[in-house]
């Protein structure tokens, strides 16, 4: 299969066939297929099935899902199969006028309907949908679905952890050749659906995102960014392959869009997936099946990665952190952007050529905070550290000759004197975690800079109090372009195009 072969299927979940068809013309020119979920029409939509793919104009997918299944459907298999013979017959010369295929349960053994699939030509994907986990034993699950040689597998699981994910990608690695479909649903299976491909599955499912039709399964994204930002068209397997690190939050993260629209606009035939893993270990075993090259690493691994590391950068060693990874001679080499992301960002909404004469909070005492401190360091800011656990505060300020202090309304006073720039590097205010302002005690007087190294959302509860009270407020945005175009050039070889800037 050519790269801009590979089909990419737009489920469409709307109450009626006008809906659904207008969701399609919308998305025609980057969808090569449709699968009409039937299960979400409104009853007396249900008898207007039989002719949408003549209207759709694309080959269709038809699919009655019961609720036990994920769906919406609720009534009895009675109905169900009625449904299905009505869609499915009157089979007309033109078959672009029948639908190209029909989803059937595992369990759902119709010889009328199945032969009258085989007779017209309206292939059969044979479906199980584990939408509370993974099965034991993936192969047993499989035999099931592989029975039929003319059938289309399809085996969708939801893996609860990276180290599910490893083994469903490992399990799909052993199985022999053939026209399947393997998905993890939810966010850790995430990456089998940008990188459906590399699982062998036949095309890819999407979803379109809009708040009257719902989203066909978790996990999905829309036409669009399977396409655009994750290249699904103009990359197979293989192409060089990199990943983002971290937790589940990393679904939200612009670092893909970032990363590969600057692979694509470079020609580069390389593409950046999110891959979300709540240990190191389990997310260095996933890139190597899946073979990736290096890793853009972010929260909570950004120091745990460090034992895995055959070479350390000068400021991965003076950090303790690493963002950046790469393969090299066969190891892990880890550097870290993050401080010259930060510094350039920083003085540029500063408008200084250093932090010389300031007097600077610092909030949190991680990964981030830790580069963020660097960079203070080398141009000379005056510092104090705050963190929750006071002791991670100490252990950073005391390599640089900074004070620290607890998060909490004590440190009031000396936040008033550290008061010239404030800059945020804890986790809290970031979508998807930890909700809220970090510096909730602290009353704003108007004359502070404050900077927030998150950038979604564009502005946090801290950085809307303060601008509401009067200061210049800046998001982590510019800092994430300065830091990214590092990761290009040190996974390239070459200077960062302008999408970066």
């Amino acid at each position: 299969m050519e790269k801009n072969d590979f089909p990419v299927c737009l489920c469409l979940t709307g109450k009626t066939i006008q809906a659904n068809l207008a969701v399609v013309e919308r998305y025609r020119n980057t969808i090569d297929m449709v699968e009409l979920r039937a299960d979400c029409l409104d009853p007396a939509e249900k008898f207007l099935i039989r002719s949408f793919p003549e209207k759709a104009r694309l080959p269709c997918l038809l699919t009655v899902r019961r609720e036990s299944d994920g769906g919406y459907f609720t009534e009895g298999e009675g109905v169900r199969l009625v449904m299905i013979a009505k869609a499915l017959s009157y089979a007309k010369d033109d078959a672009s006028a029948n639908f190209a295929y029909v989803d059937l349960e595992e369990d759902f053994r119709m010889p009328a309907i199945e032969e009258a699939c085989r007779t017209f030509g309206t292939r059969i994907i044979r479906s199980k949908h584990y939408t509370e986990g993974m099965p034991q034993n993936l192969d047993e699950a499989w035999s099931r679905l592989a029975e039929e040689e003319d059938e289309i597998p399809k085996l969708a699981v939801t893996p609860k952890s990276a180290a599910d994910l490893s083994r469903l990608i490992a399990w799909s690695k052993t199985l022999p050749q053939r026209e399947r479909l393997i998905i993890g649903m939810g966010e850790y299976g995430f990456p089998t659906r940008t990188l459906a491909r590399w699982m062998g599955s036949l095309f890819t499912y999407t979803s379109a995102p809009r708040d009257d039709m719902p989203i066909a399964a978790p996990g999905h994204t829309s036409p669009d960014t399977f396409v655009s930002i994750y290249r699904g068209k103009d990359t197979d397997e293989k192409s060089t392959l990199y990943t983002l690190l971290g937790g589940p939050s990393i679904l939200n993260s612009l670092s893909p869009f970032l990363h590969n629209t600057a692979f694509r606009g470079k020609g580069k035939d390389a593409l950046i997936v999110p891959l979300p893993s709540e240990s190191i270990e389990t997310a260095l075993e996933n890139m190597k099946l899946l073979g990736a090259r290096g890793a853009a690493i972010t929260v909570p691994l950004k120091e745990d990665i460090l034992p895995y590391l055959d070479f350390k950068s000068t400021d991965v060693q003076k950090i303790g952190a690493c963002n950046t990874i790469f393969l090299r001679d066969g190891g892990w080499a880890g550097y870290n952007t993050d401080a010259d992301g930060f510094e350039r960002s920083a003085l540029e909404f500063l408008g200084r050529e250093d932090f010389k004469g300031l007097k600077v909070t610092l909030i949190g005492a991680g990964g981030a905070a830790k580069s963020v401190a660097l960079s203070l360091y080398r141009k000379g800011a005056e510092c104090v550290i705050l963190n929750r656990t006071i002791s991670t505060a100490r252990t950073l300020a005391r390599k640089y000759g900074f004070v620290w202090g607890a998060l909490d309304d004590r440190a009031i006073d000396i936040v008033t004197h550290y008061s010239d720039f404030i800059v945020q590097a804890s986790s809290v205010g970031m979508a998807g975690m930890t909700q809220g302002d970090p510096l909730e005690f602290y009353e704003f007087e108007g004359h502070e800079k404050v900077f927030d190294l998150i950038y979604k959302p564009v502005k946090t509860a801290l950085l809307a109090r303060a601008e509401a009270a009067g200061c210049e407020i800046c998001n982590g945005y510019k800092m994430l372009c300065y830091q990214a175009a590092g990761q290009y050039r040190l996974w390239m070889g070459e200077e960062p195009p302008v999408e970066y800037y």
